[in-house]
């Protein structure tokens, strides 16, 4: 087979252009830490790569649908916190008023402040959280208590699937939480305008009801909470543990990457080197 200048001078640029995509790869990897950036560039542990990734994708999901989760959740420990409180004071008024010695303008001065707190457990049982509201069941874009204390939302709750097969739900629908507080409030108001103390003494044993149902959604919501915690608690492990594999698998050894760079770097200015030896001789330089 014959030789030619031209023939060394191609192959010269062919193993200088390999060089230089060499050079490229190595720099990089050096850049952006991974030795992975295309198919073609490890194909064997391309699949378990690509399933770690869904996995981590999938893991960083359920922590949005966990955080999503608790914020609803404290949202509303808060708010049946508040609304503990408002019908403790309900019931002192209800003490108050129960007594025989107290006279009708007394009375009627008491139920103006149960009017007034009648209308803070409505507030509080229309409370939103970025812009949606957590007491009307799935029904989250309407309040779901009109000022009259009449309950407008559903008996639907908002769910959020926090790993594989585990879903939580978000909140309580608000007539479980709060329609009995404020129907024990309306009772209240209405036997202290009336003057019936009587009236007033039965509504007693309708808070002490109430309270109690918004004790235990509280408590319902408080242990959604701690699981979600645990649940969060588990994936975070989970996620780092994913992360450390498939770092192993997708990560560039850097000191390994240097050294093969300068490596790769002397062999191209070698092979320009040479490659300036091989092509500078002219005809004119042979006929000397």
């Amino acid at each position: 087979m014959r030789v030619t200048l031209g023939s060394l001078t191609l192959n010269f640029l062919r193993n200088l252009n390999a060089g230089l995509e060499r050079l490229s790869r190595l720099q990089e990897q050096l850049a952006t830490g991974k030795r992975m950036h295309r198919p073609s560039d490890d194909p064997p542990n391309l699949s378990p790569v690509l399933v770690m990734r869904d996995a981590v994708n999938a893991v960083q999901q359920y922590g949005r649908n966990l955080q999503d989760t608790k914020t609803l959740l404290d949202a509303g420990q808060r708010a049946l916190q508040d609304a503990v409180q408002v019908l403790q004071r309900l019931r002192e008024l209800a003490v108050q008023g129960a007594n025989g010695t107290l006279s009708a303008s007394d009375m009627q001065a008491l139920a103006r402040e149960v009017e007034a707190l009648q209308g803070e457990l409505v507030a509080l049982g229309n409370t939103q959280v970025a812009g949606k509201y957590i007491f009307g069941g799935t029904r989250t874009t309407a309040a779901p208590f009109a000022s009259d204390g009449t309950y407008l939302g559903n008996a639907g709750r908002v769910t959020r699937e926090v790993d594989r097969g585990i879903v939580l739900e978000a909140t309580v629908p608000g007539d479980v939480a709060f329609s009995g507080a404020i129907s024990a409030a309306q009772a209240l108001e209405a036997a202290l305008e009336s003057a019936d103390h009587d009236g007033v003494r039965a509504s007693l044993a309708q808070l002490d009801a109430a309270l109690d149902g918004l004790l235990t959604a509280q408590a319902e919501l408080g242990a959604r909470a701690s699981r979600a915690e645990t649940v969060q608690a588990r994936l975070g492990e989970f996620e780092v543990q994913l992360r450390e594999l498939l770092s192993v698998r997708e990560d560039a050894d850097i000191a390994e990457v240097v050294m093969n760079l300068r490596l790769q770097e002397n062999a191209y200015q070698a092979a320009l080197a040479a490659g300036a030896r091989l092509i500078q001789p002219s005809l004119v330089d042979f006929l000397r």
